[in-house]
C-alpha cells in the first residue's frame, strides 16, 4: 500500500516544475530531464504526480493561474480616448516583451503547436486564455471588432518578437492601429 503523497511537498514540487518549464521555454522533456532540472528525481515527481501526462497538466493549470497574475491586471482599467487606449496598449506591450515574461510567452507558443497537433488539454488551455484577452482588449475599447483586430495583432506581434527578438515592430504596429481608431 502507498503512502498518500505530502500536498505541501507536491505543491512547491510543481511550483519549480513551472520554474523550470518557463525557464527553458518547454514543457516536452522526460520525466527525469525534468526532475534534474529543479533537483529531484523522476520517481518523486511519478510519485506525487503519478505520471508525466499529469504532471503537464497540473503545470498548465498553474500556467494559467500565473498568467492571470501577470498579464489581466490591466482589465479592470477604464479608458477614455485612442490616446489613453495607446499609452495602455503600449505599457502591455513592454510588459509582454521584458526579459522576464520571455520564458512564459515561449511557453504558450509551445501549447499552440500542441493544441494544432490535436491535444485537448492545450486546445482548452488556449481557448480560455484567448477569451481572456479578448474580453479584456473588449473592456478597454468597448468595440468588439476593434479587440479582435488587437487580440490578433497581439498574437502576431507576439510570435514575430519571439522569433526574432523585435519588439520594436510591434510597439509601431500598435500605435499605427491605435492611429486608424481615432
Amino acid at each position: 500500500m502507498s503512502r498518500p503523497t505530502e500536498p505541501q511537498k507536491k505543491e512547491e514540487l510543481l511550483e519549480r516544475c513551472l520554474a523550470a518549464a518557463i525557464e527553458i521555454g518547454v514543457l516536452d522533456s522526460s520525466i527525469n530531464a525534468i526532475a534534474k532540472r529543479i533537483g529531484t528525481s523522476g520517481r518523486m515527481l511519478i510519485y506525487h504526480f503519478g505520471s508525466k501526462q499529469e504532471l503537464e497538466r497540473q503545470i498548465i493549470s498553474l500556467l494559467e493561474t500565473r498568467l492571470r497574475e501577470r498579464l489581466w491586471s490591466f482589465q479592470s482599467v477604464s479608458l477614455e480616448g485612442a490616446n489613453c487606449l495607446t499609452e495602455r496598449l503600449l505599457e502591455m506591450w513592454k510588459h509582454l516583451t521584458s526579459p522576464e515574461m520571455y520564458g512564459l510567452l515561449k511557453l504558450t507558443m509551445e501549447l499552440n503547436q500542441r493544441a494544432m497537433q490535436g491535444e485537448l488539454e492545450a486546445q482548452r488551455f488556449l481557448e480560455q486564455e484567448s477569451q481572456k484577452w479578448i474580453d479584456s482588449l473588449f473592456n478597454l475599447t468597448n468595440d468588439q471588432t476593434a479587440a479582435l483586430c488587437l487580440f490578433y495583432l497581439f498574437q502576431g506581434a507576439i510570435l514575430d518578437f519571439l522569433t526574432t527578438g523585435n519588439a520594436q515592430r510591434g510597439q509601431e504596429t500598435i500605435e499605427a492601429f491605435t492611429a486608424t481608431l481615432q
